[in-house]
């Protein structure tokens, strides 16, 4: 099937590859349509290494932590060289490349692709390669990618694409409520002694992650007074405003989809 007018332009307009880490939960369909580039972060549990991919059985591995509390779990960022693949790979018919990172304050991942860009660069040095660390997590972290693969679908040199990266970047803002308190150190890298008195007060957290840090915004002690509260820090931001939203969940699709469709009803979601 040939693509429409549109599409075409649109492809020979570009200018830049676009890498990133697989933080940026991008779907497979949006990968490839966009020709990025991921760089896999590795889940370690106990003994075993996986892949994050979107193959992978996440649910599996959530319960399967949650059922041992004395099985050690922890992320570990994508080596050097496979940043350096990586980029090769987001290279392939441009001359410059922006690499986005999770947090560089949580991940070695933002250290990991600067020295990869640079040993690149040291050996392609026609390619611009610019290593941005996104600031943030999650699902404002796939916003952002998204954004950035547009501007560069929109024919962006590599200092357009990285300034619509700040602009994106002023706009999003992450919100969560944390319920199992076990294992969230592993998760989140929030400090033990938040979770030791949240666990100790019986409350369920309400935090914001701001740049490279998590901030307690709220204490409410049941989830559905987290919930109210959190809804209510969204609409102190937003008002009557149109807003993109995305819901992640760990092991708790039903809360999850009762969210979103409170989201749909309370906002103009784009």
């Amino acid at each position: 099937m040939l693509p429409d007018a549109s599409e075409s332009i649109i492809a020979s307009a570009r200018r830049v590859g676009l890498a990133v880490d697989s933080c940026a939960l991008l779907s497979p369909e949006f990968v490839s349509m966009n020709a990025v580039a991921v760089a896999q972060m590795r889940l370690n549990i106990g003994e075993e290494e996986f892949s994050d991919s979107p193959d992978l059985n996440y649910t599996e591995l959530y319960r399967r932590v949650a059922g041992d509390p004395n099985t050690r779990a922890w992320a570990s960022a994508p080596k050097p060289d496979e940043w350096y693949e990586t980029i090769n790979q987001a290279a392939s018919g441009f001359d410059a490349v922006v690499c986005l990172t999770v947090a560089a304050g949580l991940s070695a991942s933002y250290d990991s692709a600067r020295v990869a860009a640079q040993r690149f660069k040291a050996e392609n040095p026609s390619v611009d390669v610019r290593v941005v660390d996104s600031e943030t997590i999650s699902g404002a972290l796939k916003l952002l990618s998204m954004d950035i693969a547009r501007a560069a679908e929109l024919g962006l040199d590599i200092d357009g694409v990285i300034s619509a990266s700040r602009e994106s970047k002023s706009t999003l803002r992450t919100i969560a409520t944390l319920d199992n308190l076990d294992r969230m150190h592993l998760i989140a890298n929030i400090p033990h002694l938040v979770i030791n008195t949240a666990r100790i007060l019986n409350i369920k957290p309400v935090v914001t992650f701001t740049t490279d840090e998590f901030r307690l915004v709220a204490k409410p002690v049941s989830l559905g007074a987290a919930r109210r509260r959190m809804f209510q820090a969204m609409q102190s931001d937003i008002g009557e405003s149109p807003a993109r939203f995305v819901v992640l969940h760990v092991d708790a699709e039903d809360r999850a989809q009762s969210v979103a469709d409170e989201l749909r009803s309370k906002f103009d979601c784009q």
